[in-house]
């Protein structure tokens, strides 16, 4: 039996690190009990996955997610995108303000 998905389409752009469009979505009733970020990539991610996700901090709003999805990488050729830094560069299964200085728990 397959589990339908309850995902909410938040945003949608442009992914320059991966040359495709991504559609942003956050899944509310995640089987882990955390709500995540859901990233759909129109033609492949990171090692060409279509979909990249990440749990989201609970006290982190919705506004604070759009944040991250808009943050502006130092490097132009930076190997992924923002929202990916705190799985990619660091391990993290959760979203954190790596630009801040925070360390993932």
């Amino acid at each position: 039996m397959t589990e339908t998905r309850k995902l909410r389409l938040i945003a949608s752009a442009y992914c320059a690190q991966y040359k495709t469009d991504a559609e942003f979505f956050i899944e509310d009733e995640h089987p882990s009990g955390f709500r995540h970020l859901i990233v759909k990539y129109a033609t492949g991610g990171y090692g060409g996955q279509p979909e990249f996700g990440a749990a989201i901090p609970d006290e982190w709003t919705e506004q604070e997610v759009s944040d991250l999805l808009l943050w502006p990488m130092k490097a132009s050729d930076a190997p992924y995108p923002p929202w990916e830094v705190p799985s990619r560069a660091y391990g993290s299964p959760s979203l954190f303000r790596w630009w801040a200085g925070e360390e993932p728990e």
